[in-house]
């Protein structure tokens, strides 16, 4: 009976262990990818055109032939990424409205890593430092607006919901500065 009971809980145990080294080759493996995505989007270039590649898709499914790829009007030097192809109202012309992709990374995972070790005063430095530096991109893409060939507007698109999220939430918490 006692011999039993002990093969029996040896193969319990080796089955636990058996799962614990599945689990943990698991755990590596997932490692080893969020590693070679760390290398990519540590690459201004690459994350850059992350970045545009996202942002076409999501033109693609919204508005399918509907923007320009790399659009310049004719008195610009200037390319934006992508230009929305407006129609006016009788159909006969049309107007641009840019849209510039920004991803300012570094300065985002400043302010993450803030908030990971709790120094709120960090936190503040960075988030101040974040939202000054998404302005700062927000006046660059000012040079793509040309009217009339363009809206007397452009949009920035930020390229992730975490960082959307964190820009609105800055703006909110330094509306006095």
């Amino acid at each position: 009976t006692l011999s039993t009971r002990l093969d029996s809980s040896f193969k319990t145990v080796s089955e636990q262990l058996s799962n614990v080294y599945k689990s943990l080759g698991e755990m590596k493996e997932l490692s080893s990818g969020v590693s070679a995505l760390n290398r990519v989007l540590t690459n201004v270039k690459t994350r850059g055109n992350w970045a545009e590649t996202q942002l076409e898709g999501i033109l693609d499914q919204i508005i399918p032939n509907m923007y320009v790829k790399n659009y310049r009007s004719d008195s610009s030097r200037d390319v934006v990424e992508f230009a929305v192809i407006i129609p006016d109202n009788n159909g006969n012309g049309k107007t641009h409205l840019p849209i510039d992709s920004k991803f300012p990374m570094e300065d985002y995972l400043r302010l993450c890593e803030a908030g990971d070790t709790g120094d709120t005063e960090a936190v503040k430095t960075a988030r101040k430092a974040l939202y000054t530096r998404v302005l700062s991109e927000a006046k660059d893409i000012s040079k793509y607006i040309n009217p009339p060939p363009t809206s007397p507007f452009a949009i920035m698109y930020l390229a992730t919901d975490s960082l959307y999220a964190e820009i609105i939430s800055s703006k909110e918490n330094l509306a006095d500065r």
